[in-house]
Order: C-alpha cells, then structure tokens, then sequence
C-alpha cells in the first residue's frame, strides 16, 4: 500500500476526515398499505424477527421500502418461539 493509501487509511479511522468508501445509511420505510407501494419496483422479500434487522436486510437489496405481509410465522430457536416478520422490498422513486 503507498504512503497515500496509509494516510487516507489512519484518517478514516481516526474520523477525521470523510470517507468516500464508507457508504450513507439507506433509511427503509416500512408500510402496511399496498398503495404506498404502487408503481415501484419489486426487488424480492425478506424477513426477520427484528424490524431493525429486517431494514437492513432491505437496504442491502438496494430498496428504500418494505411492505410488511400479513401473514406472521413462528420461529424456534435458542431463545424460544418469535415472531418471525416478512416483508417485499421495493425501490420508489422518492421516499414519502
């Protein structure tokens, strides 16, 4: 790695200066009615028993916005059952 790569490498990491290979965060808006939805694009599905976890599972798609299904499974595991929520993602155009 040259000089130059070390540097902007210790400024990241010591925080001071912008990173240009540290992506923003990409907010998902979560909704319940299908008309917010309407006219964007289909990316696939996802789910999870954390809505937070489930966001980022959205982002990592490229969508902006998830449409929660109805329909909750249960989910076993080390800590007991859990809601296990799913959701399709889609990318709109804007994000109201």
């Amino acid at each position: 790695m040259s000089a130059r790569g070390v540097a902007a490498v210790c400024l990241c990491t010591l925080g001071l200066g912008a990173c240009a290979s540290s992506p923003k965060p990409v907010a998902v808006v979560v909704v319940n009615d299908e008309a917010q939805v309407r006219g964007c694009r289909v990316l696939g599905t996802v789910s999870d028993t954390d809505l937070e976890d489930l966001q980022k599972k959205a982002a990592k798609l490229g969508g902006n916005r998830v449409l929660l299904t109805p329909q909750r499974k249960a989910k076993g595991g080390y800590f007991g059952v859990q809601d296990l929520m799913t959701a399709d993602v889609y990318s709109c155009g804007g994000t109201g």
